[in-house]
């Protein structure tokens, strides 16, 4: 007889190592929180009910499962209130009737148009759930009940254990992590009408993690002109490099804005004979404001020189790597380590965050221009309140304070 090819974890595994991961899936201390029936055990495996009854008939010493005087197998009984099986691909939680309303309010949200975190979204419901092995129904009872799953989710997710999300978040920091899980969790509640107040505590909190630690992100003049002068040399002034950097720090564009944004421009010219660039970009994050329009001024010479070359060239936009978006991004985020490396910039922020470390220093660097003027360079920068431009990018430095009150030497 032809035995099945079972696989184990991707290999071709031994008879004892199959008899180990039946004993384990129909006794719930396995791959599965939960016992497994002979039919939902051969589903797993993709065998027949026959084949997994002749590995229990070969399971021995602690491991047999013992007859009954008919010969019938005392098989694990089944909790009754185990009214909880994974979703997976053969129970999708898109299945669910709530989880299904829900989704079309996600594909319609923004006038009609889909939220763009949607399928983010499902995923960390689907995820938790499967961690805390609770039903969508679980999550819309009540406040309580809603908050007892997710501080059990939590201390879960702490330890290292929870059902990893399958869109995007897999290797989320904790405070990142939860956070994002718990958005999802309030958007769905909110759907069926239970609501967490804005600024609440607890683990329904959604104050942003991370939110205000990194006002200080800066480069000095010289840290910025030793940037440039590294740029230029490497790469040259005529490269996507150098206009990612330099259009990164004077628009202080998030990623998405700056990879789309069009290569057009209006040239004004002041009395004194300075020219400025002046540019358009779409923040998605901030449609509900004037669309997510917001103008953009390059007022350095070489940044202007170099978008003029790429124009020149009948270029679209301010890159012309022709690669898909993801090499693009990988390509040019290792560019940007090397430039911080080079000048000394090694902390996780830079290294992590390289693109959007260009925000940062953009706010730094037109609050240094303007004697920190938050109300004019949170126009310029695309920040909707002055509080939210203070808060998370101009922390104003130490010795530009000791320079305001007259105490700097």
């Amino acid at each position: 007889m032809i035995r099945p090819r079972i696989k184990l974890k991707k290999r071709r595994a031994t008879e004892d190592q199959i008899i180990n991961e039946i004993h384990s899936l129909l006794h719930g201390n396995g791959s599965r929180p939960y016992s497994l029936s002979v039919t939902e055990t051969a589903k797993i495996l993709k065998v027949s009910r026959d084949t997994i009854y002749r590995y229990i008939k070969k399971m021995k010493g602690t491991q047999q499962i013992l007859k009954d005087k008919n010969g019938k197998l005392h098989l694990p009984e089944i909790p009754q209130d185990a009214k909880f099986r994974e979703f997976n691909k053969s129970h999708e939680i898109t299945n669910e009737l709530l989880v299904t309303e829900w989704i079309d309010d996600l594909l319609t949200r923004k006038l009609g148009a889909p939220l763009k975190v949607w399928k983010m979204r499902v995923s960390s419901l689907k995820a938790i759930c499967n961690t805390c092995k609770v039903i969508p129904q679980d999550l819309i009872v009540s406040q309580r009940k809603t908050e007892k799953i997710m501080r059990d989710f939590a201390r879960i997710y702490q330890s290292g254990n929870a059902v990893q999300s399958s869109r995007g978040i897999k290797s989320s920091g904790l405070g990142t992590g939860i956070y994002t899980r718990v958005q999802a969790v309030r958007d769905f509640c909110a759907f069926y009408n239970i609501f967490w107040p804005r600024g609440v505590n607890g683990v329904m909190s959604q104050k942003v993690p991370g939110h205000g630690k990194y006002g200080d992100i800066r480069l000095t003049e010289k840290e910025l002109q030793d940037a440039d002068n590294f740029i230029k040399e490497k790469w040259g002034l005529d490269s996507d490099v150098y206009r990612w950097f330099w259009v990164g720090v004077e628009s202080c564009a998030r990623y998405e804005a700056l990879y789309n944004m069009p290569l057009e421009y209006t040239t004004s010219i002041s009395k004194s004979g300075n020219t400025t660039y002046i540019m358009v970009v779409k923040e998605s994050k901030t449609e509900h404001i004037r669309g997510g329009k917001w103008f953009k001024y390059i007022t350095r010479d070489d940044t202007q020189k170099s978008l003029d070359l790429i124009k020149n060239r009948g270029g679209q936009r301010i890159h012309e790597l022709e690669i898909s978006r993801y090499q693009f991004a990988k390509k040019m985020h290792s560019s940007l380590r090397l430039v911080y490396k080079h000048i000394g910039k090694q902390a996780d922020y830079f290294q992590k965050h390289p693109t959007h470390a260009l925000r940062h220093i953009g706010a730094h660097y037109w609050l240094a221009k303007t004697g920190y003027n938050f109300g004019l360079i949170a126009e310029i920068g695309g920040w909707n309140t002055m509080d939210e431009l203070k808060k998370s990018y101009g922390q104003i430095p130490p010795e530009k304070i000791l320079e305001m009150i007259g105490r700097h030497d």
